[in-house]
């Protein structure tokens, strides 16, 4: 993975608390509502981070949740701040989980920074149930002519993409999409919080794209319009005979 400024910079820190993405937990609320699980059902936190997301389903929903995260210092705060929860340390390209396992998985401002998002997505599919449900919430290019390898070095933003080719890489693993929901006000109102708590947009630019991303770049990811969506997909029913 790259980009791991992103998610360990202080600055975002101190805007977002442990949740670490634009929204807090807000959006974790309004997929999981959705999907509509059970209590007991077995859901997956790629990319747990410090355990926000993971924390909240298995105590206001009562989910048996898993955290799983490549960072040993992000699991370590984790295990201190959710005393009990399962964590487990391993790449998010390689889930260490038996096929058909798990009634949902989250991936919450992850995706954008895997090296073979493609490979995430099929792991993904691998582990869930038919019918199973993947929460998926990240940055997205509403311009996309503004391609993301010309961000490379921007953090997630360099593994964004427009609308469509996610939509395609979700078919392509073998999912089916069933809701889309744009929520960029979510991302405005993170970049003003950081302004406002750091006197300049150059916070912003370290925090949120991380230090290579260079001020030159500024005028063509503004063209590429970044923005954030909540999606959510599902397991694709087996073909019988």
């Amino acid at each position: 993975m790259a980009g791991t400024a992103l998610y360990e910079s202080p600055l975002l820190r101190q805007v977002t608390g442990p949740a670490l993405r634009p929204g807090g937990l807000a959006l974790t609320e309004r997929a999981v509502d959705w999907c509509g699980f059970s209590p007991g059902d077995r859901v997956l936190d790629l990319g747990c981070g410090l355990g926000a997301s993971a924390a909240y389903m298995a105590g206001d929903h009562r989910l048996k949740t898993l955290g799983l995260d490549i960072s040993t210092e992000m699991l370590a705060e984790a295990a201190l701040a959710c005393q009990g929860l399962p964590l487990v340390r391993a790449d998010i390209q390689a889930i260490p989980l038996t096929a058909v396992s798990m009634d949902g998985v989250v991936c919450e401002c992850v995706l954008s920074l895997a090296d073979r998002p493609q490979a995430v997505l099929q792991e993904c599919r691998r582990v869930l149930k038919p019918g199973g449900s993947l929460i998926l919430s990240d940055l997205y290019l509403r311009n996309p002519e503004q391609s993301a390898p010309n961000f490379a070095g921007c953090g997630c933003l360099g593994g964004a993409r427009g609308r469509e080719e996610m939509e395609a890489i979700i078919s392509a693993a073998g999912l089916e999409l069933l809701l889309w929901e744009d929520h960029s006000h979510y991302l405005r109102e993170l970049a003003a919080r950081l302004i406002w708590e750091h006197g300049s947009a150059d916070a912003v630019w370290g925090a949120w794209h991380g230090a290579e991303c260079c001020q030159l770049q500024a005028a063509r990811i503004a063209k590429s319009r970044p923005g954030y969506f909540l999606m959510i997909a599902q397991r694709k029913a087996e073909a019988v005979g």
